[in-house]
């Protein structure tokens, strides 16, 4: 297989953070078949999910996304290179945990 499903939804973090994109990402980490990837493809599934059902699929403000973006990116790409090259399994958990704390964290845009 040439792309994995991590790989997939790493190139398309650049395009940002709306509806369409994370719903894009969210099926390409279940696409993912690497056992050693699979913890971080599923958690990073739930966590794109979870951001799409909490932006909505209606208008959004573009400040509100961008800060969305700027909350989440650098972690959403740390754990998607980790798990890609094949970090030891701590250092995604690690990176994992941030993502999910700063995701019950996260203000409700609604």
């Amino acid at each position: 297989m040439n792309h994995s499903g991590l790989k997939q939804a790493r190139e398309l973090t650049v395009k940002g953070f709306y509806y369409d994109n994370l719903l894009e990402m969210a099926g390409h980490c279940r696409e993912e078949v690497h056992l050693d990837r699979i913890l971080s493809a599923y958690v990073l599934n739930r966590v794109f999910v979870q951001l799409a059902d909490d932006l909505g699929d209606g208008p959004i403000i573009v400040n509100e996304l961008r800060k969305l973006e700027a909350r989440f990116r650098t972690a959403v790409n740390l754990a998607l290179e980790k798990a890609i090259v094949g970090a030891p399994q701590d250092e995604q958990n690690r990176i994992l945990t941030e993502i999910i704390h700063l995701l019950w964290a996260a203000p409700s845009t609604d």
